[in-house]
């Protein structure tokens, strides 16, 4: 099986930009993996949000502009190029985003559940 698409087609708004996944809407139905387009848009929605994870690994690739994000005690500023991978039970929070810019997340494996809001950092 293969499958072809571009993420400026319409139908990943609806889907949060995820590319697959293991839920309902996702265009590529995958229980191994997650993959997600992520831009400026759906990123302001997210500013000081704190998550992690129980079980899933995740990186984070910035492929235009940049973000600032919290991982433990560390602030890091990333640009276009930048990457970041966490582990299970890892705290991030994304502190702010420039205009214009979009990343892709990966995720394995797919859970949906696996979010875990967390306390904010002090």
């Amino acid at each position: 099986m293969y499958y072809f698409d571009s993420i400026y087609n319409k139908k990943f708004k609806k889907t949060r930009g995820y590319l697959c996944g293991s839920f309902d809407n996702a265009p590529i139905f995958s229980k191994n993996i997650e993959v997600a387009y992520v831009d400026y848009k759906e990123l302001e929605n997210h500013i000081g949000d704190s998550h992690h994870h129980n079980c899933c690994d995740e990186l984070t690739l910035i492929i235009k502009g940049g973000i600032e994000e919290k991982i433990e005690d560390n602030i890091l500023n990333l640009k276009e190029g930048d990457f970041f991978f966490v582990e299970p039970g890892v705290i991030t929070e994304l502190i702010s985003v420039k205009e214009g810019t979009a990343l892709i997340v990966v995720k394995g494996p797919s859970f949906p559940e696996d979010k875990i809001k967390s306390l904010k950092y002090e």
